[in-house]
């Protein structure tokens, strides 16, 4: 007997693995830079540039790049460093295969530069690792059977359908112009690039990106080098990304893996160092999936022979909620020994860490931490830069009605808006906006039918069953199954027993009549 079957591929992370690793090394002034007197403030951040795939094994390599602030022996000065420092782990993952498609993210959870002396740096930065290991599976669904005379039952089950699986670059290009009442760009001393409100929406064939990218920067001017300038400007994101499987009624989910954005001082056309440009990549990990609805074989019997049904378990994926939700953090952090008066608030840094996620009878509790860091400007002419940060932890349940503890979600935060104000000069005003991005996954374990095969029919078990019977029907009981049992048909304890439609209640009474060989 032949299966009608249709083709799904599905897609089910099939092994994660996370390695924390501390990243360090001695780094050098060079000859032409001013000895270091004070750090001032510090910025770092991981670049993945290759992973390897071997047996059970994932290599991973990649730079710690870092950025330095400080006070320089050059009339009290205020100088900066930027260097990079190489490292490679290995993530053990039992199973893995150089064919997968790995997912990696990093995440610096400390950054610490020391002076070791007036001329050297020691850069130590605690990394963490995650590799998903995402498999493709593509799975045939018995939809149907050629044999009209076979009895068959179907049933509906929602599922997603992945359409396309991929990591990919997005390439970000812009130019700033310094105001008119801004002097010329002599050195750029420190710079802070920060992705906010990131928004993507699917549209046919493509996806758009929006957002805005907060661009900070500190820099000593051509008139007076001794005066430090700082700017703060945001420039607009609208970039699109090609998907030739893209349309308005397919879902998709897309993960921004690591931001590379800087800014390079350049000439406009008069020769004078007053244009930014503001260049960098936006790598991601994108899945498109189509949600059906499809009718899928269930069981079968006939009524001339036996069928033996072949049957392997699956498990098959269904959405159960796609929340993107947002919520406020309103809380104040102190500005610690700061004798001089702050001038001016040049950069205000913001990350979100969820620290924690579990599943709770009302859907999902995160726990999480929002980090700030300032840099000001003030009166002092002994220490004109200062910094302060702070750590504001938060708790959000993210409602997700239905879900239960064995479906799997994945989340994601980012922020949408922050404001920092100056109280005064010990404590700063906080307020944010964070973004969660929740997408929440059912996996349902099912047997589905492989293969068939048919024996005659047992005669002396056949005649043992009594050509008619009286059944009372019991809680739980299908028509089907009562139908299967007497080796009659649905229709035909329908139409018996004058039945409106196929459902029947507990205490039902039935007239059934046996059949064989009779067809449908």
């Amino acid at each position: 007997m032949e299966f009608i079957k249709k083709l799904v591929q599905t897609n089910q992370e099939r092994g994660r693995a996370s390695i924390q690793l501390t990243v360090e090394n001695d780094v050098n002034l060079p000859d032409y830079e001013p000895d270091m007197i004070k750090l001032i403030d510090r910025k770092g951040m991981t670049r993945i540039q290759e992973t390897k795939v071997e047996p059970d094994q994932i290599v991973v390599s990649g730079v710690l790049l870092f950025q330095a602030l400080y006070k320089c022996a050059e009339s009290g000065s205020i100088c900066s460093l930027q260097g990079e420092v190489p490292f490679s782990e290995t993530i053990h993952m039992e199973g893995v295969q150089e064919t997968d498609q790995l997912v990696i993210q990093n995440n610096m959870e400390d950054l610490t530069l020391s002076m070791i002396n007036s001329r050297k740096l020691n850069v130590r930065a605690l990394i963490e690792l995650v590799a998903a290991d995402q498999m493709e599976q593509q799975i045939e669904l018995p939809t149907g059977i050629e044999d009209t005379s076979v009895q068959t039952l179907y049933q509906q089950r929602k599922m997603l359908q992945l359409l396309t699986q991929k990591k990919d670059i997005c390439r970000i290009h812009s130019e700033i112009l310094l105001p008119s009442n801004r002097p010329n760009i002599s050195r750029l001393l420190w710079q802070s690039v920060q992705l906010r409100g990131l928004d993507s929406r699917i549209r046919t064939g493509e996806i758009e990106l929006g957002g805005e990218l907060l661009v900070n920067i500190l820099y000593k001017g051509e008139d007076d080098e001794k005066q430090i300038q700082c700017m703060e400007t945001t420039v607009a994101l609208h970039e699109r990304i090609e998907c030739s499987v893209c349309e308005p009624d397919t879902l998709f989910k897309l993960v921004p893996l690591q931001v590379q954005l800087e800014v390079t001082p350049t000439e406009d056309e008069d020769g004078e160092n007053r244009v930014l440009m503001l260049e960098g990549t936006l790598d991601f990990y994108l899945r498109v999936w189509k949600e059906d609805e499809l009718q899928v074989l269930e069981d079968a019997y006939s009524l001339q022979d036996e069928l033996l049904l072949e049957r392997e378990p699956v498990s098959l994926q269904s959405l159960l909620i796609k929340n993107d939700s947002k919520f406020k953090i309103a809380d104040q952090i102190s500005i610690e020994n700061q004798p001089a008066e702050i001038l001016q608030l040049c950069a205000s840094v913001g990350e979100v860490f969820i620290e924690d996620s579990r599943i709770v009878p009302e859907g999902i509790e995160a726990e999480g931490i929002l980090k700030v860091r300032m840099l000001y400007i003030t009166a002092s002419d002994d220490m004109p830069i200062g910094i302060a940060e702070g750590v504001i932890p938060f708790s959000r349940l993210i409602e997700a009605e239905g879900i239960r503890p064995e479906d799997t979600f994945e989340l994601s935060a980012g922020i949408d808006q922050l404001t920092v104000i100056l109280a005064d000069n010990s404590q700063a005003d906080i307020k944010a906006v964070v973004s969660l991005d929740t997408i929440v996954f059912r996996r349902q374990g099912t047997s589905l039918i492989t293969g068939m095969s048919t024996q005659p029919v047992d005669l002396e078990q056949y005649e043992k069953q009594p050509g008619i019977a009286g059944y009372i029907v019991k809680a739980g009981d299908r028509l089907w199954d009562i139908a299967k049992e007497h080796h009659t048909t649905v229709a035909d304890v329908v139409q018996m027993n004058q039945l409106g439609s196929e459902h029947v209640s507990r205490g039902d009474k039935l007239l059934i009549v046996k059949q064989m060989g009779t067809g449908a």
